[in-house]
Parts: structure tokens; C-alpha cells; sequence
């Protein structure tokens, strides 16, 4: 479906690269996760997919084209990207407008639906100048969704929602997108509102991407008083499965590990404890760890 490939951006008078060898394949009904904090590049790279600003080199592909060397590609894609909309329609107008104006009256059908799956079918004539903030990311969705795309872009759709907001947008997210098996890039510097609705992530972070194994992030992280010794952590991950990785002070452990006592124990001989905790904070310094893995 969708394919990013070799790509580089810099932009003019600015040697630094903001992406750089971006490789990424998203299969048809498979919905990813872009994961980045905010200025790692991930609003760049998702314009550059829309066709709203060029790679400086690499190619966007989807189903085997070339978006820059062919026209019309875009034509079922939903791109929910600095959504431009009319203040002074309702959001029912807007839909109307939107479809006319890209000749897609087809999915008129499909307006009634989508305002009530975004929770917007209430506000009638209202205009959107009179919306709240959590009301136009609602109507920025359905405008993104109302076609019915093969492919959908979503760029930041929770930033400055309420936990209320967030709530009403995955559970959009879930119906209409999995039950008509759109394929999804959706970016967020927040894990933990993505992690219902992806299949898989992958994170941005100082212009390169690398897809992660969360399942390698959700078991437990012992940290010890000082850095672990190069011997003592070869030795540890050699007389110990459960151990993922060390780094520094800390060491991960596999998740679904019940019993790691054996561990502590011969780790405590050496060092002294100081906390154990979960290592989800340590998601984008992970990144390091898969930085050879490959690409996304």
C-alpha cells in the first residue's frame, strides 16, 4: 500500500538533515504508529506522504507508484494534516463542501454516519467558528475518514483533547477504520494514546526511524547505585534468559517474567538496589538499542 523509500529532507540554507534514509512499509488494513517528540520531524515526513512539501531525495509509493510522478494518487487518501475547514459553515456543510469540491459526492451518504461517530451529529446548524478546540479535531477527523481511504495520515489527532476527547476519537478510530481495513500512519509523542488502536510502532527520533518492540519495553528495569561493569554484565546476561539488556545502571528484563529473584539476588551481592520500575520512560532512549535492527 503505502512505501517510504531512501528518504532524505533538509531544508534550503540548513545543512542538517531533518530526515534521513527513512524506510518505512505499511500493508494494506494495517494501522502504525509514528512515535517522535515533538520537533523530531514526524509533521515533515507526513506532509511529504500528503505531497505538501518534496523530498530533498527518496520516493513515496503507493501501490507501486511514485506520488511525484504520478498524478491522481492521493485521490483516496485521508490526510488529517493542518485540516483547512470554513468557519462559517456547521460541520454538516463543511462535509458537503469538502466532498463537492473534490468531486467525491459519492460518500454524501456517509455524512449522517461519520458526524455521529466523531460525536458531532448534535450541533445541527452550529458554525465551526463557534466549535471548541476538542469539536474541530473532531470535524478535521471526519473529514479525513468521510471518503472512506485506502490510506489515512493523522498527524498529532489527540494533541489538546480531554481524556473525554481522546476516548471518542480511538473509539472512532476502532469502527470505522478496522471495519473497512483502511491503512493508517497516526503520529503522537504520547505511547500511551496510541497503543489501542496500533498494530505496530515505529519512533523518529534525530531524523532517523527504527521500528521498536514494545514487548522488549514492558517488563521490569532494576537500577542499581552505579554503572554495572562490562564483565559483570556479560556474565549476567549469560547465566540469565530473562535479562534483555543492561545499560548503564540499569537492567531490563523480558516481559512475562514472573520470577526474577535469582537475579536480584546475585545482583545485590554486588550492588545496591535502588529502585525497580517499569522502563516505558525509557522508550526513545531504546531507540539506540535498535538503531542497527534494520529498517521499519
Amino acid at each position: 500500500m503505502l512505501e517510504v523509500k531512501d528518504l532524505f529532507k533538509k531544508f534550503k540554507n540548513d545543512d542538517r538533515m531533518i530526515l534521513e534514509n527513512i524506510n518505512l512499509t505499511i500493508n494494506s488494513g494495517e494501522i502504525v504508529g509514528l512515535l517522535g517528540k515533538n520537533g523530531a520531524g514526524k509533521t515533515t515526513l507526513m506532509k511529504i506522504i500528503a505531497k505538501t512539501k518534496r523530498p530533498t531525495s527518496g520516493q513515496i509509493m503507493i501501490d507501486g507508484k511514485d506520488i511525484f510522478q504520478h498524478d491522481g494518487l492521493l485521490q483516496d487518501v485521508g490526510i488529517m494534516i493542518d485540516t483547512v475547514y470554513f468557519d462559517h459553515l456547521s460541520a454538516e456543510q463543511n462535509l458537503k463542501y469538502f466532498l463537492q469540491v473534490n468531486q467525491q459526492t459519492q460518500y454524501l451518504k456517509n455524512i449522517d454516519q461519520i458526524l455521529e461517530l466523531v460525536g458531532l451529529r448534535h450541533t445541527k446548524n452550529k458554525k465551526a467558528k463557534d466549535f471548541s478546540f476538542g469539536m474541530k479535531q473532531r470535524l478535521s477527523l471526519a473529514m479525513c475518514l468521510l471518503i472512506e481511504p485506502k490510506l489515512a495520515i493523522m498527524d498529532e489527532p489527540f494533541v489538546g483533547l480531554d481524556p473525554n476527547g481522546v476516548k471518542t476519537l480511538i473509539e472512532a478510530l476502532k469502527k470505522w477504520v478496522k471495519n473497512r481495513k483502511i491503512s493508517l500512519l497516526i503520529s503522537s509523542h504520547q505511547l500511551n494514546e496510541l497503543e489501542e488502536v496500533c498494530d505496530r510502532f515505529v519512533i523518529l527520533k534525530n531524523g532517523h526511524l527504527r521500528a521498536i518492540n514494545l514487548n522488549k519495553m514492558n517488563g521490569l528495569k532494576i537500577i542499581v547505585d552505579r554503572n554495572i561493569t562490562e564483565e559483570d554484565a556479560e556474565k549476567l546476561k549469560y547465566d540469565y534468559s530473562i535479562v534483555e539488556r543492561i545499560e548503564g545502571d540499569s537492567i531490563f528484563i523480558k516481559e512475562t517474567v514472573d520470577n526474577y529473584n535469582d537475579l536480584l539476588t546475585t545482583v545485590l551481592t554486588k550492588y545496591t538496589l535502588v529502585k525497580i520500575d517499569k522502563p516505558q520512560e525509557d522508550l526513545y532512549d531504546a531507540f539506540d538499542y535498535y538503531e542497527n535492527k534494520g529498517g521499519a
